[in-house]
């Protein structure tokens, strides 16, 4: 079967590299991208609070460590005044809160709040004792969630050893140590021991066991269970990585039980099959504005550059007219020189509005106009020196134009803020960047760091996805379809994803990368769901494809979309084993 990664489908989100940097990169601590200084201005935020499309009236609205709170008003309309870098948050009686951070950016947040389900388990009263496991331990649950599927803990012949968290030493050197005397076979060695392999599961990620015991550093505090696989019939999902056992840990914090973005997995756990109920994506997603009434009767280029003009005043503010516009007289009347005219009012009209100049870039990169692209970008790192999603676009940016060293420099100067490569997001979406950067062009680019990579046959996939959403509001929901229908969901909304929503604002991005590997025959498909960003603007959303990527016949191919109704599955995509091809 073919898998999805976020570092492949399997989607992996997790890559292990070793990375030093011989520089001042201690100079810079963690990111301080929203750090509150005393002379911080105040800044108005308005908008509605509803649920189901109702408006919700006295819906508390506080700025979270400040005196500073409202409520709506009976047409569920609030104003209040915060600072860049502060917590909103709205309380409403039998609702979910919600905590919005504000950016830069934010004036209007309309908020759709949803109610709490209260789930009522069934309780069966019996004379059966309580259930202990092997170790005289109680609380096993009755299915183990693992990276590769669930499992019946207490089916025969699985030999499954379960510890609660809550009994392991806090004070031992390290979780092996922590569990080997609460499983007596494994402190005798005859189980698997400190000279075997075997894996651990760890909230979804797999790491193998190197020189015995080693493996990632673990609070043993946010420990919440432990299970010790040791059966041929529990490991066998694993494949031959498991014929050593399997450790399986959850920690407190983690959301891999609701949010499947693990590594090495069939990420297909949401749903079993694709229901078929997307619709292909066309004209921009949405019905046309009004303005374009105007142009039905005209067929004549000047004519419609006129009513252009007249239109103009009425819509100068509204920066979506500058992109209907020129893409009106690109797309009806091959017109380039008209269309580029037009989006050049957007950099002096929004030359502060970096989420408008992230469209107007993005525009200029599917058009093919990198030069244009970085000019843009340049502006956007003036703006938002702080933003990760700085640093990365102009890099990319640079490479478009074959200036590696330039690129290169980019990507170390998010180091040298105090960022680093983390499992997902921004992170990976710059360390598969910076990978293939390295292997194809180190001597181009001067490379003087050491940058490690596994193996440089790994980089290449069949394809790589990477989508970039203008507007940190956007809320919405990614859906890979495999050739046997079976779907993964990369969900972006508050309510199933806050901690992610909350991490791109903290660090600055608003992106994501997928990899397909093994692109075999029969078709995959990229859905979209889309719920809004909190105004009564679109959002839009890039979408580079790069085919063979990492091979000499890559190919990189961009989409951008324009959304604006909601609740409407979009089949941005079908692939196939064709697009491989030279």
């Amino acid at each position: 079967m073919s898998n999805i990664k976020k570092t492949g489908i399997n989607i992996i989100t997790y890559i292990f590299v070793v990375f030093c940097i011989h520089s001042q990169h201690s100079l810079y601590s963690q990111n301080k991208l929203f750090q509150i200084k005393k002379n911080t201005p105040l800044k108005e935020i308005s908008g509605t609070v509803s649920s189901l499309g109702i408006l919700l009236r006295d819906v508390n609205v506080v700025v979270k460590n400040t005196n500073r709170g409202t409520k709506t008003n009976n047409k569920g309309f609030y104003v209040i005044k915060a600072k860049e870098g502060e917590v909103l948050k709205f309380t409403f009686v039998g609702m979910i809160p919600l905590e919005i951070i504000i950016e830069d950016i934010t004036a209007v947040l309309n908020i759709e709040m949803n109610a709490i389900v209260n789930k009522l388990k069934e309780v069966t009263v019996n004379n059966k004792r309580n259930r202990k496991d092997k170790s005289g331990l109680m609380g096993r649950p009755d299915v183990l969630t693992t990276t590769f599927g669930n499992i019946n803990t207490e089916k025969v012949g699985y030999s499954i050893n379960y510890i609660n968290g809550a009994n392991l030493n806090l004070t031992a050197m390290d979780l092996w140590t922590a569990i080997r005397y609460k499983i007596p076979k494994l402190s005798r060695g005859t189980s698997f021991s400190l000279n075997t392999k075997p894996i651990w599961d760890i909230d979804g990620v797999i790491y193998e066991t190197i020189n015995g015991r080693t493996l990632p550093p673990i609070d043993l505090a946010n420990v919440k269970d432990v299970y010790v696989i040791r059966s041929l019939a529990g490991t066998v999902k694993y494949g031959a990585a498991g014929a050593n056992g399997v450790i399986v840990v959850r920690t407190k914090s983690s959301t891999f039980d609701n949010k499947p973005i693990a590594t090495k997995t069939k990420l297909y756990s949401n749903k079993k099959y694709y229901e078929e109920d997307a619709v292909t994506f066309k004209n921009f997603g949405i019905a046309q504005p009004d303005y374009f009434e105007a142009f039905d009767s005209i067929s004549n280029l000047q004519l419609a550059y006129i009513e252009y003009q007249k239109l103009l005043p009425s819509y100068k503010n509204q920066f979506e007219f500058y992109f209907d516009m020129a893409n009106y007289f690109q797309q009806i009347y091959k017109d380039e020189k008209g269309s580029l005219k037009i989006l050049s009012k957007i950099e002096t009209r929004f030359e502060r509005n970096p989420e408008v100049l992230k469209v107007l870039a993005y525009t200029y990169q599917k058009r093919g106009l990198y030069q244009k692209a970085l000019k843009v970008y340049k502006k956007i790192i003036k703006i938002r020196p702080n933003y990760a999603q700085s640093f990365r676009d102009l890099a990319n940016a640079y490479s478009n134009l074959n200036q590696y060293q330039k690129a290169w420099k980019m990507y170390m100067n998010y180091f040298y803020r105090g960022n680093n490569l983390e499992n997902e997001g921004i992170g990976q979406v710059i360390y598969n960047e910076m990978e293939a950067l390295f292997v194809q062009h180190k001597k181009q680019a001067n490379i003087k760091e050491l940058f490690l990579v596994r193996d440089s046959a790994n980089i290449t996939k069949d394809v790589r996805m990477v989508f970039e959403w203008n507007t940190s509001e956007a809320e919405f929901d990614i859906e890979f379809v495999n050739p046997q229908k079976q779907v993964y969901s990369f969900k972006h909304t508050l309510s199933d994803n806050n901690s992610r929503i909350k991490h791109e604002k903290r660090q600055g991005y608003s992106s994501e990368t997928f990899f397909i590997e093994n692109l075999t025959k029969g078709n995959w498909y990229v859905n979209f769901t889309y719920f809004g960003n909190k105004q009564n603007v679109p959002t839009y959303l890039k979408l580079a494809v790069y085919y063979n990527w990492g091979k000499p016949n890559q190919i990189e191919k961009i989409h951008l979309f324009k959304l604006k109704d909601k609740n409407k599955k979009w089949q941005l995509l079908a692939l196939n084993y064709n697009h491989l091809l030279p």
